[in-house]
This record gives C-alpha cells, sequence and structure tokens, in this order.
C-alpha cells in the first residue's frame, strides 16, 4: 500500500466543511445499517462486521495517537470527506431524523478524536443531537455482576469489590486499585460515541450524572470513560464522594506532565474529607506522589486539629523522599505558628520510635521536619545536649545487658540514627550555602567514632560514607 497523502483530523474537518466537497453518504452504507445495526437498542449486531465493511470505502491506515489518516486512495479520500460532510450537517440539523442522527454519531469514529477535535475546532450540533445522546445515557444500566470466562475466584473478587463499593470501604478500595483498573479496562470496551460526545460537548452533564449516580457499575462507567483531562477538576467538583475517592486513585498523569498547578488545586480536597483518606494516602506516599502539592497547601491553612491528623497519618519508615514535595511547599508558604506546630508534632511521633529495629543507620519520612525542629525550636546548647546524650548511650554500653552482639549493634545503629537530624543543623550552621538537600544522604558520627579505630571497625562505619 503506497500511501500519497496525510491529513490530520482538524484537516479533514476543514474541508468537510468548506464547499469543495458534496455533504453525501453511499447508499451502501445506509444498506448495511438496515441490515446489521439495530437502532432500538443503538448498537451494533456484530461490531466487526463493520469494520471489515468499511475498508472498502474509506481509508484504514490511521494514527490514532496523533490524529492522522494515511491516504492511499483519491477515491476513499473523497468518500470520507463527503461521508464526514453528512454527519457533521447531519448532527447539526435540529430536524435530522433518529435514526440518521444515530448513523452519524456511529460513523464519527471515521476520524480519530472526532469529538475532541471538533470542539477544538468550534463545532456546534444541534440540541436534538445533545438531547438524543442524553437520553441514552440517563437510561443506561450497566451490569457487571460476573466477567466473561473469568475464574471462581475473581468472580467471588468481583463481589467482594462489588460489595466494598457499595458500603465505601476506603481501605479496601485502594488496596484493589489493580482489580479497579481492571474493571475500567473491561467497561471502556463499551465505548459509546454517545459518551464522547457530551463529555468533550456538555462535560457538565457527564458531572452531573456522576453527582446523581447511585448504582456502583454505572458510576465505574462514567469514570472508565471520563477523558483524563477533566479526572482531576471532576474530583474537586463531584459531589459524590465514591467518585471523589477513586478519581484520587486516578490522577497519575498530573505528577506524569508534571501539572504542578493541578497538584496544588487538590488542597481543597483534605478540608473536607473522611479522616481515613489521610491514612490511606499517607500510608504509602509514595505512591500518590501527585498529591503531595496539594497536602502541603492544604496544611499551610490547615487547624491544628488537621495538622495533627496528618502528622499521625505518617508511617515513620517510608522515605523522606516520598513527602519531599510536601514539607517543601509547607515550610514556603505557612506561617511561623504552624511550622512549628508540626515540627513539634513531628518530633513528638519521632522521639520514642525505635526506627524500625535497624541493623543500619536509619532515616525517617519527617527527616525534613525534624531537621527544621532542631534548627528552629531547640536552642543551640540544648541540641548539642541531645547529641552528647545519644553519644553517651553508645558509651556507656556496658552499663545494659544484651541477648546477642547483633542486638548490642542494633542499639548502637538506633543511637546513630537518633542524632542524625541534630547533627545535619549542626553542618547547616558550619555552612550557610549548605541546604538539607546537599547534605541530608550522608552519615554522621561523633569524632571519638571516626578516630578510634575499634568503633570504626566494630560497626563497619566506613561502608557508610
Amino acid at each position: 500500500m503506497e500511501i500519497c497523502e496525510q491529513l490530520t483530523t482538524a484537516q479533514i474537518l476543514h474541508l468537510a466543511q468548506s464547499l469543495d466537497y458534496s455533504s453525501c453518504l453511499p447508499d451502501e452504507i445506509f444498506s448495511f445499517f438496515d441490515k446489521n445495526f439495530n437502532f432500538d437498542s443503538w448498537k451494533w449486531d456484530d461490531e466487526h462486521l463493520f469494520w471489515q465493511y468499511y475498508n472498502n470505502f474509506y481509508p484504514s491506515s490511521i494514527d490514532y495517537h496523533d490524529a492522522v489518516i494515511y491516504i492511499d486512495n483519491p477515491d476513499k479520500k473523497n468518500r470520507l470527506i463527503e461521508s464526514i460532510s453528512w454527519l457533521i450537517n447531519t448532527l447539526q440539523d435540529e430536524h435530522s431524523s433518529e435514526k440518521d442522527q444515530k448513523i452519524a454519531f456511529e460513523l464519527t469514529f471515521l476520524l480519530p478524536k472526532f469529538w475532541a477535535i471538533s470542539y477544538e475546532e468550534g463545532i456546534i450540533f444541534s440540541q436534538s443531537s445533545k438531547n438524543l445522546a442524553m437520553r441514552y445515557l440517563s437510561h443506561l444500566e450497566i451490569e457487571l455482576s460476573t466477567l466473561q470466562n473469568a475464574s471462581i475466584n475473581d468472580n467471588e473478587r468481583m463481589d467482594s469489590l462489588t460489595e466494598n463499593l457499595e458500603n465505601e470501604r476506603w481501605k479496601e478500595l485502594a488496596e484493589d486499585k489493580w482489580h479497579l483498573n481492571e474493571l475500567y479496562n473491561h467497561l471502556s470496551l463499551n465505548f459509546h460515541q454517545s459518551y464522547s460526545f457530551i463529555s468533550e460537548h456538555y462535560d457538565y452533564e457527564i458531572l452531573s450524572l456522576i453527582n446523581q449516580e447511585t448504582k456502583v457499575f454505572n458510576l465505574l462507567y462514567w469514570l472508565a470513560l471520563l477523558p483524563e483531562k477533566y479526572r482531576q477538576p471532576f474530583s474537586l467538583q463531584t459531589t459524590n464522594k465514591l467518585a471523589k475517592f477513586l478519581l484520587l486513585l486516578r490522577l497519575d498523569h498530573l505528577s506524569r506532565n508534571e501539572m504542578k498547578d493541578e497538584q496544588i488545586q487538590l488542597s481543597d480536597i483534605w478540608e473536607d474529607c473522611p479522616n481515613e483518606w489521610f491514612d490511606i494516602f499517607n500510608q504509602y506516599p509514595v505512591r500518590y506522589p501527585y498529591l503531595q502539592l496539594g497536602f502541603g497547601a492544604f496544611l499551610t491553612k490547615a487547624t491544628d486539629e488537621k495538622i495533627c491528623i496528618y502528622i499521625d497519618s505518617l508511617h515513620l519508615n517510608q522515605g523522606e523522599e516520598s513527602i519531599k514535595e510536601c514539607l517543601m511547599y509547607f515550610f514556603a508558604h505557612a506561617d511561623e505558628n504552624r511550622i512549628q506546630y508540626l515540627c513539634k508534632l513531628a518530633f513528638e511521633k519521632w522521639k520514642d520510635w525505635d526506627f524500625g529495629n535497624p541493623y543500619s543507620i536509619a532515616r525517617s519520612v519527617l527527616d525534613r521536619a525534624l531537621v527544621k525542629y532542631f534548627q528552629i525550636m531547640l536552642p543551640k546548647q540544648d541540641r548539642e545536649n541531645f547529641i552528647q546524650n545519644e553519644i553517651n548511650q553508645i558509651l556507656n554500653f556496658q552499663q545494659q545487658w544484651f541477648a546477642s552482639i547483633v542486638e548490642l549493634d542494633k542499639f548502637v545503629y538506633l543511637h546513630l540514627s537518633r542524632m542524625q537530624q541534630a547533627c545535619i543543623v549542626e553542618e547547616l550552621e558550619k555552612d550557610a550555602s549548605l541546604s538539607f538537600e546537599d547534605i541530608q544522604k550522608r552519615v554522621y558520627f561523633p569524632a571519638q567514632f571516626d578516630n578510634d579505630l575499634r568503633w570504626r571497625n566494630w560497626i563497619d562505619l566506613d561502608k557508610f560514607n
């Protein structure tokens, strides 16, 4: 097949609305619809038949990502543009028959991203076309109690997921994110042109359907087909709590596309959400990087109670990097009282922590806040006393009994871990040009540990820096 021309969807839409082409549809297409399409239920008897059939009339080489049609035959090009002209006119005419409108809707698949690009090009369709699409969507009933060819275990899992959705069991839903995505993929196969039309040209109607939906599989259907660009704004605008939660699980594109402003806007989510949501999204914050800036923005205006809920939701054994954006934004924009309060809570949560019984020098998710605590809330002498106390704990290890050398090593590592944040502050005071990022990955030791080979060899200090 030799490609002689390529046209974008936008270019074809321009040509279809020009005077250079007539507006008509081959009689064979009408006949094929009459024979194979159920106009009452608005679906194909066998959709694959049409895909095979349309190759006789239209270009079949398509780049769906870039919305490009590759033309290998001038007759097919002309027929495509004339057909597109016909369907645009049909969907713009208030008096078009319902039958013709349904044919026109189905033929929009001839152009990739037809509805999105028609909206960008300012093409306006009739109220009657909108009404037809909304009648279909408003009476849609999605049934998905079992999956075809699924195992007994899969169907039991489906039943469990359905129950979790109906009862808004947030933790279970977050833990079953993989199965939810599988369902979205399954439901998206039931793509319908009416949904694309309404979502692109009347997105508020889709939001209304989501807000009013009480049936979980219908709701999943609305979310499965929802264009990515609407997920963030709908998560903020929806009054359906289940929809809001499910959308929060599907915002990876905000990080992938570095949509910082949109991430910050998510701060509004946390004002009146269930407290359990904090626990869910902060158990493993690395899974939700797109939420971190929003958390940071939220904390800058949060009440003491909400700041406390946030700190309580964090698991200290997570990496500091996972909430880096949150705390950096918070420290850059929050007032002094909130900063001090958060740092105090961070220290109180951390001070009695055992670092997970480490066999190494360990860190915590709150390291950035702890460094700030030692900087702004402890006088220099108190900070030095804190470090010295940890050193004394190690040097006086003989005053305690340990079950094994391993337990003794863990004891040493625990107290070396506890002094790291205070030592970082000491280093920052020595050189004002340094930042937390410059030195937080280094490991700090008391001078006697560096100078005494017995200590260095015992706990193998050379492996750390």
